[in-house]
C-alpha cells in the first residue's frame, strides 16, 4: 500500500516531475510560479481534469455532470463545460451564475439543494434548465407557484431519500434521516403531485445518498435500487422517465490506507447493470448521468504555501507556513473530520531529497493550535524560504475555507493549460479586507433605521 509520500510523488510526477530537485509542473520551476503570482497559491492541472473527465464519461457509459460545488473557479469549470456530453449540477443561484457563464448549455444544467429559496426557483425556470430537483412536497408546490407566475414551464426531478442505505461510504446523505430529499415512501405522492401542475415536466429521479464511496460491489447494489425506484416513478407517472440521476461520490485516497477507487471495476458492472435495464420501456430515451465533483477535480490541484519559519520546540521540528486552514480548511482537518488526519505534503523545493526519520509539524499562520496540517510529515530537511505542496487540493479547497478568518489575503488561483499558466483569480492584499465594509458615521453625523 502507498504511503503519503508516495501519493505525493506519484501525483507530482502527473503535474510534469522535477527538474533540478524542484518540482516543476509542465515543466515550469515551482518557484517561478510562486514569484510570479506570489504565495499562497492553488495550482490546477487542466489536462488532468480535461482527462478525469473523458475517462469516467467513457467507462461508464454515461453523462457527466459536474458537481461546481467541489471548485466553482470558473476557469475550471469553463475546462469541463467545454467537454462533450459533460453538464453541471448546483446548488445555488451563485453556482448556476458561474455554470452559464462557464458554457454550460441549460438543457445540461440541474440544480439540487435543501433550501432553494424562490429567487433562486425563479433564476432557474428564468434559465430554462433541464431539471430542478426539489426535495420536498412543498417545494414542488413552490416551484410551480413560481413557474405559473413567470409563464414558463421547468423541469422537475424528484431527489428521493431510499430506504436502504449505502454501505461503505464516508458521509450519508441518503437512507437515513436527513434534510435531503423525500421519502422513499413518498414517490407516488410526490409524482401525482408533479403531474398535477402544467407548468411542471417531470424528467425522472435523483438520488444522492452518500460521498467518498471506495466498495463497488455495494455501489452497484445502490445504483440497481435506483433504477428500482425510477421504474416504479415510471410506473406512477404513466409514460417513461427523461432521467435517472445516479448521484456519484466516487472516493479520493486523500489519507493513510485508503487506495484508488476502482473505476474500471466499477465502470465493467454498471454497464452490465444497465444493459439489463436499458430495454424496459419505461426507460426509453431517458438520459443517465453520474453527478461527481471531487473525483474529477481532487487530484488535479495542488495547494502552495511557503515555509516563514522552521523552528525546534521541546524536541519537536515546525514548520511554519504563510498559508493554513484559512486557505484550505479541508486539508487541516477542520471540516467534519472526527480524527484528523494529513493529506499527502511534500517539500516541493527539495523534491529528491530523502525526509527525516522522525517527521516535522506542519503548521499556518492562523492563531489556534487547530491550524495543522498534520504532526508527523515526512519532509525532506525543510528550511524556510521553502514552498510546501498539499496535494488533492482540486476540490473543497478555495471556496469551502474560512477566508476572511484572521484577515489574511487570499490565496491565487492558477491553472496551467497546454503548458502555460493562467491567472484564474488574482492573491489578494491586506486591504481586501476593507472591501464592502461601511464605516460608521462622523461624530455628531447621524444615518440609518431610527426606532
Amino acid at each position: 500500500m502507498l504511503t503519503q509520500t508516495d501519493k505525493a510523488h506519484d501525483l507530482a510526477e502527473r503535474f510534469g516531475g522535477e527538474s533540478g530537485g524542484e518540482f516543476a509542473p509542465a515543466g515550469i520551476p515551482i518557484s517561478r510560479i510562486a514569484q510570479e503570482y506570489g504565495t499562497p497559491f492553488y495550482l490546477y492541472h487542466g489536462e488532468m481534469i480535461a482527462d478525469r473527465v473523458r475517462r469516467v464519461r467513457e467507462a461508464l457509459g454515461t453523462e457527466v455532470s459536474y458537481s461546481v460545488k467541489a471548485n466553482p473557479s470558473l476557469g475550471v469549470c469553463q475546462l469541463i463545460a467545454s467537454e462533450r456530453e459533460a453538464g453541471a449540477e448546483v446548488a445555488s443561484s451563485g453556482e448556476l451564475v458561474v455554470a452559464r457563464a462557464a458554457g454550460f448549455e441549460p438543457e445540461d444544467i440541474v440544480f439540487a439543494g435543501p433550501a432553494k429559496t424562490d429567487d433562486e426557483l425563479h433564476r432557474a425556470v428564468e434559465e430554462g434548465i433541464f431539471a430542478v430537483n426539489v426535495e420536498s412536497l412543498n417545494e414542488i408546490d413552490r416551484l410551480a407557484h413560481i413557474a405559473a407566475r413567470a409563464g414558463k414551464s421547468i423541469g422537475v426531478g424528484l431527489r428521493i431519500n431510499p430506504e436502504a442505505q449505502l454501505m461503505g461510504s464516508g458521509m450519508r446523505m441518503g437512507g437515513t434521516v436527513g434534510q435531503f430529499g423525500m421519502d422513499q415512501a413518498e414517490l407516488e405522492e410526490a409524482v401525482r403531485k408533479t403531474l398535477s401542475h402544467p407548468e411542471l415536466i417531470l424528467r425522472g429521479v435523483h438520488v444522492y445518498t452518500a460521498t467518498q464511496v471506495f466498495e463497488v460491489e455495494p455501489l452497484l447494489e445502490h445504483c440497481r435500487n435506483i433504477l428500482e425506484i425510477a421504474l416504479a416513478a415510471a410506473e406512477y407517472t404513466g409514460h417513461p422517465l427523461q432521467m435517472i440521476d445516479f448521484g456519484g461520490g466516487f472516493g479520493v485516497p486523500y489519507f493513510e490506507k485508503m487506495t484508488e477507487f476502482d473505476l474500471e471495476s466499477f465502470a465493467g458492472g454498471f454497464r452490465e447493470l444497465l444493459a439489463s435495464y436499458r430495454t424496459d420501456a419505461r426507460l426509453e430515451g431517458c438520459r443517465f448521468l453520474f453527478e461527481l465533483g471531487r473525483y474529477l477535480v481532487a487530484d488535479a490541484g495542488v495547494y502552495v504555501t511557503k515555509a516563514v519559519d522552521v523552528k525546534e520546540t521541546r524536541g519537536k521540528t515546525f514548520v511554519v507556513t504563510d498559508g493554513g486552514m484559512n486557505h484550505h480548511l479541508t486539508a487541516t482537518g477542520n471540516m467534519g473530520q472526527v480524527f484528523r488526519k494529513a493529506y499527502p505534503l511534500l517539500n516541493l523545493t527539495r523534491m529528491s531529497g530523502v525526509p527525516e526519520d522522525e517527521g516535522v509539524a506542519v503548521a499556518g499562520p492562523c492563531c489556534t493550535p487547530l491550524d495543522l496540517f498534520g504532526n508527523n510529515i515526512p519532509l525532506v530537511a525543510p528550511e524556510a524560504g521553502d514552498l510546501i505542496g498539499v496535494f488533492y487540493s482540486g476540490a473543497y479547497g478555495f471556496s469551502a475555507s474560512n477566508l476572511g478568518f484572521l484577515s489574511h489575503p487570499a490565496p491565487a488561483e492558477v491553472l496551467l493549460w497546454r503548458g502555460e499558466t493562467h491567472l484564474l483569480r488574482p492573491g489578494g492584499r491586506p486591504e481586501d479586507v476593507l472591501e464592502g465594509q461601511e464605516a460608521l458615521s462622523k461624530p455628531g453625523q447621524e444615518s440609518g433605521v431610527r426606532g
